[in-house]
């Protein structure tokens, strides 16, 4: 009896996955390095879109979206299936399968294995506010410019950056001193591997500590790390929203993610369609733009009244004190890393921009 009834469990549990992910539908096959259809067949086209992005998600909405309008402009000859939440494993798993085009499409962190270069949207403090993002992270930007040369190299179009918000901090306990940078915070924090992510934090007095992505609410629950620097307030109540106490808005980082499609995709695609893929993430990451800042304003409220986090937003002078402290001390480091050049280019975007305030 117990056999059968794990039997049906099972069955159960396949028939909900296979209906879970589909946004463009599943007709003719799974997509990828084997794009299902043809022209003149009568069969869309199926391509797969991967995001680390969960249900409840700005990106998700984005992204769901783009499926349905990629289907209608190509009058159903190009279908997308949306895959969110890691389903089709973390970012740096699915950046190498879009460079090998065995998945299509991503809504993703690029990572900066492949080269050092590729994390300079998460350069800490490059932008301090939606206003300054909409301009440093346009699509005609400077740092714009400089990824979608470096993914071009790795057979990979980038076709703009997502704004899903900005990046804060967010705790089980109150880290000491938290607006004063450089003194000991006294709390371990959960940090992803990229540099830009771990030298701001351990010159402003955190403990980082490496926890893949997916294991940050077992970490956080387990006290692995006291708290994460890597989450919107968006991505906090998706995905910690239960665990965490306080939440800190000191935009640290933008949340800069990133519409990337495999050039392989598009050479299967015929001219047409694949300059209305190529067109509709492009007309997404600039909507994001306008999005972001509503979005974030609605989920700080919403974590502190579904969850009864305490969220602590920094004052202007707070972010400016945190900003100037990071500037001067982390980002001569990052030279280092990402070279003199764009360091160079990307602090006199910043001067342009502050010199026109």
């Amino acid at each position: 009896m117990k056999n059968k009834k794990w039997i049906v469990m099972l069955l159960i549990l396949a028939l909900v996955l296979t209906g879970f992910t589909g946004c463009g539908g599943s007709k003719g096959g799974s997509g990828g390095g084997d794009v299902s259809g043809s022209e003149g067949s009568g069969e869309p086209i199926v391509l797969r879109l991967a995001s680390d992005a969960p249900l409840e998600h700005i990106a998700t909405g984005l992204n769901e979206e783009a499926c349905e309008l990629v289907k209608e402009r190509t009058d159903g000859r190009v279908e997308i299936e949306y895959f969110p939440a890691s389903q089709l494993g973390g970012y740096e798993t699915v950046y190498e399968e879009i460079v090998r085009g065995t998945i299509d499409l991503g809504q993703i962190t690029i990572p900066d294995a492949l080269d050092a270069r590729l994390g300079a949207a998460y350069v800490p403090y490059y932008a301090k506010s939606f206003d300054e993002a909409k301009i440093l992270y346009a699509p005609d930007s400077y740092l714009s410019g400089v990824i979608g040369g470096l993914t071009e190299q790795n057979g990979v179009k980038f076709l703009g950056t997502v704004l899903e918000g900005f990046i804060g901090m967010a705790f089980v306990s109150e880290p000491n001193a938290m607006t004063t940078p450089g003194t000991n915070k006294k709390v371990k924090t959960r940090s992803p591997a990229m540099a830009t992510f771990r030298v701001a934090q351990e010159d402003l007095g955190f403990n980082p500590i490496t926890v893949p992505y997916a294991e940050v609410p077992t970490a956080i629950q387990t006290k692995v790390v006291d708290g994460w620097v890597g989450g919107t307030p968006n991505i906090n109540y998706a995905w910690v929203g239960q665990v965490i106490k306080f939440m800190y808005v000191n935009y640290i980082h933008a949340e800069a993610t990133s519409y990337v499609v495999s050039e392989k995709t598009l050479a299967k695609l015929t001219p047409e369609d694949a300059e209305t893929v190529v067109k509709v993430f492009q007309e997404q990451s600039v909507k994001s733009f306008d999005l972001a800042q509503e979005n974030e304003e609605n989920y700080k409220k919403k974590l502190a009244d579904d969850y009864g986090v305490k969220v602590v937003e920094f004052t202007p002078e707070e972010v400016d004190t945190y900003a100037n402290f990071v500037r001067e001390k982390s980002w001569p480091k990052m030279e280092e890393l990402l070279g003199k050049e764009l360091m160079d280019g990307m602090k006199a975007e910043v001067e342009k921009l502050e010199s026109a305030q």
